[in-house]
């Protein structure tokens, strides 16, 4: 198959990727992925070369739709209720309890997922707090998912899951919070609507600031896809969006000590967790 888009090009638009995302795309796992995109994506658009394309990309694309659209075509979205199991119960366990005894009484406790994907953690968490029932009862407790894939928040919204999302939840739990149709499992309309989602560019300041500040930041498996630079980007955006002694939780491969040093490590039941002080 002939694509458009060159080896050459490939560099020139990944460059363009990196600057306005943070992802870097590596040509042996990415190339062919891309190309195919836009080809389809070229022939969708009536024009026939990557010039045509990139220029669209690049100066043609005001509203952002078309950038958004590559996003949503690259991005790897795989995730499934409960992952990491043992940092919900941490989350709910010891680090809320701890901030719910500093905090003032008045203020939410406000808890970010980044990246949400199709809701599956940010709606863990919710599912986690309420089972826990005590922490809810004396406190507002906010969750914030965001994305940059526009798909994947559109299905957060909608909260309908396959056999393989909702595997690993006990069945008590699952039939408390979930109804069965057909072969989709879907969240009651109770949960619907209790996770705030946004698509959003953790790259963007100006739409990570109207975010606010949040008490505890999860953010797994998504640094491993930036470089150093940008792993040290997002760390400081994390530590500006944090409130004093908050926390941030990452995928069980990744570790804050190795791109920045200015979170405290601490390891509460086996689980690595990062307050900033």
């Amino acid at each position: 198959m002939a694509y458009l888009l060159s080896v050459e090009n490939f560099a020139k638009i990944g460059e363009f990727i990196y600057r306005k995302s943070g992802i870097y795309l590596e040509e042996d796992k990415h190339y062919e992925k891309l190309a195919k995109y836009i080809n389809t994506r070229a022939l969708e658009l009536e024009i026939d070369s990557f010039r045509k394309y990139f220029f669209k990309l690049r100066f043609d694309d005001k509203p952002g739709d078309e950038f958004q659209a590559l996003m949503n075509a690259i991005t790897v979205n795989e995730t499934y209720f409960f992952r990491e199991r043992d940092q919900f119960e941490v989350l709910v366990n010891k680090i809320l309890p701890e901030l719910h005894k500093t905090m003032p009484v008045d203020r939410p406790l406000r808890i970010l997922s980044s990246p949400c994907s199709t809701g599956e953690e940010p709606y863990s968490m919710i599912l986690h707090i309420l089972e826990e029932g005590n922490l809810i009862e004396q406190r507002d407790i906010e969750v914030v998912g965001i994305d940059i894939d526009s798909t994947v928040i559109d299905k957060a919204k909608a909260a309908k899951y396959s056999s393989r999302s909702i595997h690993a939840i006990p069945k008590d739990i699952l039939g408390r919070w979930f109804e069965k149709k057909g072969l989709a499992y879907e969240l009651s309309e109770d949960l619907k609507g209790t996770v705030d989602l946004h698509v959003t560019n953790i790259f963007d300041k100006a739409q990570m600031r109207k975010l606010g500040k949040f008490d505890v930041i999860f953010s797994r498996n998504m640094l491993i896809y930036f470089d150093d630079a940008s792993r040290k980007e997002v760390a400081m955006t994390f530590y500006d969006m944090l409130n004093p002694g908050g926390y941030v939780l990452l995928g069980h491969a990744e570790y804050m000590s190795r791109i920045v040093s200015i979170f405290n490590a601490k390891k509460v039941d086996n689980t690595l967790i990062y307050q900033k002080q």
